[in-house]
């Protein structure tokens, strides 16, 4: 099926109307033209094989654009659309009636049948089949569609006025009409921290053309980007405008040569809340590999983890996993030495926030010097015998050293 493009001076009527032509829309769809539609200024038609129609007062033939046909270059419709004429003749023809009118002759009477011989013309010449004639020979048939002037005698005796170009027919390309949009895919980053996150895609538009992407925050404000796209097919960009916490969509577009727009949409979310999270060192304990608890509201499953620095600047790092409770526990790998230490517990979520927290505990595993001095005078001669035993006898004294009172 060809295309052609039709330039014209202005709308025309379309009558006498054969074969089946189309008229093409600015949003690509098609009508079938029909006698009594109005052509638009640069009208664009295709047809499955040769047609014509009248418009105004000119025959526009067109023709599919792969027939052999002989190019001429000063016309302005080249193979597809022939304005012509509608007054027609060989130049013999034309010659012999005009120099029958100017001899004063009856020009129809030079209409004869071919088999009654024919009838000479003024000026030598001869019309209706007779030698001398024109190649074609028969009755010649002028449609005057111009203006005439009516001559007294009954026939007439002006030329055939040229209506005037009405339009031009221009070739198009003998291409199958494109009304195929290009594929677009577009990945909006889901669950991110990142408030300007990185939107990327793939099309097979052509490399250079441009992506266009609608950005909708959570808060419903919408920010317009562009993306070129790549040799390969991929595009990306980021966001300009920081995006709240909250989902996202994006909406992007990317339209061809011949018109036709491919459309993708992705929703992403983002959420740059850190994690809550506690933790707890034991105290003043003689377990040299204190279990470590805390909690937090980090998703069941993570991982917490602790680093502990001993009272000698040591450190091990250690690790737990959060409980559906919200609960974890690790205990100490490598024993402390006596002395305080310190906890720093960490969980990451998936959006890359990261909560910490941090406790501090002792060791102590020496056992207290205790000594005990008792006071002097107890008893008279500072000893309690068998009478005095069954008797109550205050004792009294100090305690020195590493005790508790009570």
């Amino acid at each position: 099926m060809s295309s052609h493009k039709i330039a014209l001076e202005q709308d025309v009527v379309v009558t006498q109307l054969k074969g089946n032509i189309y008229l093409v829309a600015a949003d690509g769809s098609q009508k079938q033209l029909a006698e009594g539609d109005i052509l638009p200024r640069d009208a664009v038609l295709i047809t499955p094989e040769g047609a014509s129609f009248n418009g105004g007062n000119q025959t526009f033939t067109l023709s599919p654009t792969n027939e052999q046909q002989a190019e001429d270059e000063t016309s302005q419709a080249p193979l597809l659309a022939q304005n012509q004429d509608v007054a027609t003749g060989t130049p013999d023809e034309i010659s012999a009636l005009q120099q029958a009118i100017l001899g004063g002759a009856d020009p129809t009477q030079a209409f004869e049948a071919a088999a009654a011989g024919g009838a000479p013309a003024a000026g030598g010449g001869n019309i209706g089949g007779v030698a001398g004639a024109s190649g074609n020979g028969g009755f010649v048939t002028i449609d005057r569609t111009g203006d005439a002037t009516i001559a007294a005698a009954g026939f007439d005796t002006a030329n055939q006025t040229d209506a005037g170009v009405i339009g031009d027919a221009v070739a198009g390309e003998d291409d199958p009409f494109d009304l195929v949009p290009p594929v677009i895919t577009v990945s909006a980053p889901d669950n991110t921290n990142d408030t300007t996150p990185t939107i990327t895609g793939t099309t097979d538009a052509t490399p250079g053309s441009t992506v266009t992407l609608v950005v909708t925050d959570a808060n419903g404000n919408q920010q317009t980007l562009t993306a070129t796209v790549q040799p390969d097919g991929t595009y990306s960009t980021d966001v300009i405008s920081p995006l709240p916490e909250g989902g996202y969509d994006v909406t992007a577009s990317v339209t061809d040569s011949a018109g036709n727009t491919g459309t993708a949409t992705d929703d992403g979310s983002v959420d740059s809340t850190a994690p809550s999270i506690t933790v707890d060192a034991p105290d003043n304990t003689n377990d040299t590999t204190p279990t470590i608890t805390g909690t937090t509201d980090a998703t069941p499953g993570s991982t917490v983890t602790l680093v502990v620095t001993d009272a000698n600047g040591n450190q091990q790092t250690l690790t737990a996993t959060v409980q559906p409770d919200g609960t974890y526990s690790t205990d100490v790998t490598s024993p402390l030495p006596d002395g305080d230490y310190d906890v720093t517990a960490s969980v990451t979520d998936p959006a890359g926030n990261t909560g910490t927290a941090t406790d501090d505990g002792s060791v102590d595993v020496t056992a207290p010097t205790l000594a005990i001095t008792l006071d002097a005078n107890i008893t008279d001669d500072d000893v309690i015998n068998a009478a005095e035993a069954g008797q109550q006898i205050p004792v009294s004294g100090t305690v020195t050293g590493e005790f508790k009172a009570g």
